[in-house]
């Protein structure tokens, strides 16, 4: 039998700890002559098969292994705990290659097998972003300046910023992760965004002489270039208050390649403009016309701000938290398909586990009184939560009973009296050293769990469950004899997904703090610094709002989003109330339009290269990299809008007489 056949060689691979498998497991009866054992399925002798599958399908246990329909067999394999993903990979190519030499049809699915699918797609998009974005910024950048020196100023300064900052990991032995191989591209375009501020301002200084245009072009934008590299790099390093890894990692480098970016633009920028670069008219009909525009339809304005922040409200209230363990993974991946099929068949595929132990440190799981409460817990998981998959002390102590009796399923039950529960237990003892069940208890007894395996209900629904149990456990277990916590990596991913929007709220928090700190500080103006963060906050209001309204929930890789954006929107605010603060105009209304003439071009600019660029994940099949991508380009174009409309009137009716 080919099953039995695989059985036997993957657990001989380095790295494979134990192999359940219904071809090597063994049926025990006790007789007048001890406990015998005969094999579960006989392999050799096809006449018995027809008792062995009348057996399999009748015991609770034995079923597990196989689909309603008998086509389909499970096999648990437990391996080691690989510390690099090249051991993990070698080992799942190992497992593959041998699954491969046989005339089955399988599945593989697990850890190891999703984290490779994560990790293939990773690969797939840093190439694939990478390559674009270098050749789209190039482009875009020679259409903007209609010249190949200045397009080549940005450009370079972002190539030395990403090779600086590779290094500086390779330097420091990380590497890109889920999230980091979203770093290369978003360094590309944010980093950009510095020269282009530099070679805008150098190209209206008014100054005669290329040294005199470089001083003058630096003085007017090396302030408000540092606020913002500041304020952006803010916005990524909040990221930190979320107790992710990956996340954390992409906010620390993130950050740091943005603070870079200032330094090899004010390092090398001014070495590189050449002196043949075309003077900019200040004449700018355009910006005038934006200007005017603006002051001219102030309620329409107003009035559009302000349903634009109802509606979004109503889809906030819509907005929900949820996670699926491969909702990233595009609906056509293999892997997924494969978790799916396992989930419809065997009852579940995501890990499940409660840890239990004895009230009182004196007794083991083993005592009858502690078995009664585990009892409790096992009816709750399979008649009310609805666990199909399920393994526990009380299985082992079912099944020793039966073993007592002779071993037909109508015995599988707990037992009554003392002296058939210490047989019972006798027995447990033989399976788990038989390796006949996963590893539920401890030797001494002290320790023990339920183990299992749920379909992908996603976080919001297996919280909810996980809930409904504890508060039937509060009632029924006696904890005075039993103790018990949820645990396992998926438990703790799903509560990490429960605590996001805290999370969420608090790296908002201490971002928009901190950047609220900065812009009082440097525009010496509290008024000031609360009229810059209020446009900026719209553009969140309404990416969470779309979220809601389209159903899209809040998870990990669309959390990240919010404090990206806050730190990225910021910039184009910063420049625009400098240049408003330092007009060398006192009328209200041309002092809008000096500003719309002088900072409007580069403010459109900017967020045409980093909207560009991030809209190249949007083409991504990987979720994370989507919806980055979809709601950053969003929430960026937003910003900008409300830049060029509601920040001018805000500035227009508060701080008329505020100038430096």
């Amino acid at each position: 039998m080919a099953a039995d056949s695989l059985t036997k060689t993957i657990a001989k691979l380095k790295g494979t700890k134990s192999v359940l498998s219904p071809t090597t497991m063994q049926h025990l009866i006790k007789g007048p002559m001890g406990l015998t054992a005969f094999p579960l399925i006989h392999i050799n002798d096809p006449e018995k098969l027809p008792a062995d599958s009348a057996r399999i399908f009748s015991h609770p246990l034995y079923r597990m292994f196989f689909g309603e329909n008998g086509q389909s067999m499970l096999l648990q394999v437990q391996h080691n705990h690989f510390t690099t993903p090249e051991a993990a990979a070698q080992y799942l190519e190992q497992v593959n290659a041998l699954l491969q030499t046989t005339d089955l049809r399988y599945r593989l699915i697990g850890k190891l097998t999703a984290q490779n699918e994560f990790i293939t797609y990773i690969q797939k998009d840093f190439s694939l972003f990478l390559i674009a974005a270098l050749a789209i910024s190039f482009c875009l950048l020679l259409w903007i300046f209609r010249s190949l020196k200045s397009a080549l100023l940005p450009y370079l300064i972002s190539l030395t910023t990403l090779l600086w900052l590779l290094g500086l990991m390779a330097g420091l032995g990380f590497s890109l992760t889920i999230l980091g191989s979203l770093i290369p591209p978003i360094i590309l375009f944010v980093s950009s965004s510095d020269a282009i501020h530099l070679l805008h301002s150098y190209r209206k200084a008014p100054a005669q002489g290329h040294i005199g245009k470089l001083q003058q072009g630096a003085q007017k934008v090396f302030i408000p270039t540092f606020l913002t590299s500041i304020t952006t790099a803010t916005g990524f390093f909040s990221l930190f208050t979320i107790n992710t890894v990956p996340v954390q990692e992409l906010g620390l480098f993130a950050g740091i390649g943005v603070l870079l970016a200032f330094v090899v633009t004010f390092l090398f920028g001014p070495l590189i403009i050449s002196g043949d670069q075309k003077k900019q008219q200040t004449h700018s009909p355009k910006m005038t016309f934006l200007a005017l525009l603006t002051l001219r339809h102030q309620r329409a304005i107003s009035v559009g701000a302000f349903v634009c922040i109802a509606v979004a409200a109503w889809g906030i209230s819509e907005l929900k938290t949820d996670a699926y363990l491969l909702g990233d993974l595009p609906a056509e991946s293999p892997t997924r398909i494969d978790f799916d099929y396992v989930d419809q068949t065997f009852g579940g595929s995501k890990p499940w586990e409660l840890a239990i132990w004895p009230a009182d440190s004196t007794q083991t799981l083993w005592e009858q009184s502690v078995a009664a409460e585990l009892a409790k817990i096992a009816t709750y998981l399979h008649e009310i939560y609805g666990m199909e998959q399920l393994w526990s002390p009380v299985s082992l102590l079912k099944y020793g009973h039966q073993i007592n009796l002779g071993g037909l399923p109508h015995h599988f039950r707990l037992p009554e009296t003392k002296t058939d529960h210490r047989q019972a237990v006798q027995n447990a003892r033989r399976l788990l050293n038989k390796k006949q069940s996963p590893a539920l208890i401890t030797a001494d007894g002290s320790y023990g769990r339920f183990a299992g395996f749920i379909p992908e209900y996603g976080s919001r629904e297996t919280i909810q469950r996980n809930n409904e149990l504890l508060q039937y456990l509060q009632r029924q277990v006696d904890t005075s004899v039993l103790r018990y916590q949820l645990t396992g990596t998926t438990h703790l991913i799903d509560k990490s997904h429960q605590l996001l929007a805290t999370h969420l709220l608090q790296g908002l928090a201490i971002g928009i703090g901190i950047i609220g700190l900065i812009l009082g500080m440097y525009f010496r103006s509290v008024k000031i610094a609360l009229l810059s963060l209020l446009p900026n906050a719209l553009p969140l209001i309404i990416v969470a709002g779309y979220m809601g309204i389209t159903g899209i929930t809040l998870q990990l890789t669309t959390s990240i989003i919010f404090a990206i954006a806050f730190g990225i929107a910021v910039d184009d605010t910063i420049h625009f109330v400098a240049v408003y603060q330092r007009a060398p105009v006192k009328h209200p209304v041309w002092r809008l339009v000096y500003t719309y003439k002088t900072a409007g071009t580069a403010l459109i600019l900017t967020t045409l290269v980093v909207v560009t660029g991030f809209s190249l994940f949007i083409t991504s099949s990987f979720g994370a990299t989507h919806f980055l991508g979809l709601f950053l380009s969003i929430s960026l174009l937003v910003a900008l809008l409300t830049d060029l409309t509601l920040l001018p009137l805000l500035l227009h009716y508060f701080c008329k007489n505020n100038q430096r």
